[in-house]
C-alpha cells in the first residue's frame, strides 16, 4: 500500500508563490523561500529553459559543457 506525499503548501508575496523549507542553525529553526514557476523551483526552470546565450551572460560556463552547447 503506498502512502500519497502531501503537496506543499504555497505561499504568496509580491514576488511569486514560494514553499518555505525548514532547516536548523545551532539549535534554531529557520526557513528559506524556495520560488515556484509552473510548479517546479525557480532553479530548475531556469536550467530547462535557458538558450546558450542566456547562460553566457550570466557567467554560467560550467552549465554550458554539460549541455554540450
Amino acid at each position: 500500500m503506498k502512502k500519497n506525499k502531501k503537496k506543499p503548501k504555497l505561499y504568496k508575496d509580491k514576488n511569486g508563490e514560494y514553499i518555505k523549507q525548514w532547516y536548523f542553525v545551532r539549535g534554531k529553526q529557520k526557513f528559506i523561500k524556495i520560488y515556484i514557476i509552473d510548479g517546479i523551483p525557480a532553479d530548475e526552470f531556469y536550467l530547462q529553459n535557458a538558450d546558450p546565450i542566456t547562460l553566457l551572460q550570466d557567467g554560467h560556463y560550467e552549465l554550458l559543457d554539460q549541455i554540450n552547447f
